[in-house]
């Protein structure tokens, strides 16, 4: 392997690792702040049911996108993602500030990523997002329906990347109205989003990874962290139980070994980074003595 494609794989490689860390342990901080919010989205956390819901409103979601991208109605996809994303900063910044606060830091997130939707910006409302809905699933979830989570929306990564393709689709179409729905990370200095978009083959300027690929396996560290009474070791001053800890682990691992595969043709994420997470989730159980049921 070539020196040079040692460093075009590597450095990517850890800059998305740095990504999915920096939302897990950001994550792990706001467990405690939006906990007491007593926002959730299941009244039941330990209903096996939950993960069910959260797949119907993946597939509710998807199928909306691609009938808006088919009809040529990109501007209606770019207002619900801005939408969605304004309601999940929202809800992070409003555990710590004044409603009224937290809306109009809301509000100048959409004018920014409106006006300025630069890699750099989407990658930092990205991480904001990711940390805050992951939290949120985390929280209404108790370990076994968020397992069931992670496997279901594995097979399903699986399939609709390798089968019907219709992720492949999606993917391609978000990226070319500049959605917010990805992390975007350079190949190269003066790399812009805004103009260059995705860019195709070796005329690619940066290399992609969705949303989802960073806040599902953090359901399952946020699930295990909150509802295991279990001893927390420090990161960076904040607490997490060796089940998270596992989970944090197993997913960058996952990661590391999906930037090993091949790269001439979109890759499905979540098998890698949620199957890590599982197995690492699995170990820290072991470790620590802590039984599942």
């Amino acid at each position: 392997m070539a020196a040079e494609t040692v460093r075009e794989r590597i450095s990517p490689m850890v800059v998305m690792i740095l990504f999915l860390a920096v939302v897990q342990i950001l994550s792990i901080a706001l467990m405690e702040p939006l906990s007491a919010t007593e926002v959730r989205i299941f009244d039941d956390p330990e209903s096996a049911a939950n993960p069910f819901g959260y797949i119907l409103l993946v597939l509710g979601f998807t199928l909306f996108i691609l009938m808006a991208l088919r009809l040529k109605k990109g501007w209606v996809v770019s207002g619900v993602v801005l939408l969605a994303v304004a309601i999940g900063v929202y809800y992070v910044l409003s555990a710590f500030l004044s409603p009224l606060l937290a809306l109009i830091s809301s509000l100048a997130v959409i004018a920014l990523l409106h006006l300025h939707p630069e890699w750099y910006v989407i990658d930092f409302v990205g991480l904001i997002v990711c940390a805050g809905v992951g939290t949120l699933f985390g929280l209404s979830m108790t370990p076994i329906p968020a397992l069931l989570l992670l496997l279901l929306l594995a097979a399903y990564d699986a399939i609709s990347v390798y089968k019907t393709r219709h992720m492949v689709t999606l993917a391609e179409g978000v990226m070319e109205i500049k959605a917010p729905l990805l992390f975007v990370v350079p190949r190269r200095w003066g790399y812009s989003f805004r103009r260059e978009g995705m860019g195709s083959g070796d005329d690619r300027g940066a290399y992609f990874l969705g949303l989802g690929d960073a806040i599902i396996p953090t359901v399952l560290v946020i699930s295990a962290n909150w509802y295991f009474d279990l001893p927390a070791m420090e990161i960076f001053g904040i607490g997490a139980n060796l089940p998270a800890l596992g989970a944090m682990v197993g997913t960058y691992l996952g990661f590391a070994l999906l930037s090993f595969t091949s790269r001439d043709k979109p890759q499905a994420g979540l098998p890698f980074l949620n199957g890590g997470a599982i197995l690492g989730f699995l170990a820290g159980l072991v470790i620590s003595g802590q039984p599942l049921l």
